[in-house]
């Protein structure tokens, strides 16, 4: 059985009360590749800046390895376009 390296929960964000993601469940296990693809202004930069930790959710949770308290705890590389 593969561990899951990203767990996302019932995750919602907003940018000054208009709510850009919304009930987002996602389990990424180990081993796994993932891409996310999608229009311009569909999410995608936000829900990798929630997964990051550089944005905090308005409501659900992100767990990386286990963790609730993000990737402080964990090596993650991100190369942005």
């Amino acid at each position: 059985m593969r561990r899951a390296i990203v767990e996302i929960s019932d995750l919602c964000f907003s940018y000054s009360g208009k709510e850009v993601l919304h009930g987002i469940d996602l389990v990424i296990e180990e081993g796994d590749f993932v891409a996310v693809i999608g229009p311009n202004g569909g999410g995608k930069t936000t829900l990798l800046k929630l997964v990051l930790g550089l944005l905090r959710p308005t409501r659900g949770s992100v767990k990386i390895m286990g963790s609730t308290s993000g990737v402080k705890n964990v090596e993650v590389g991100y190369v942005p376009q």
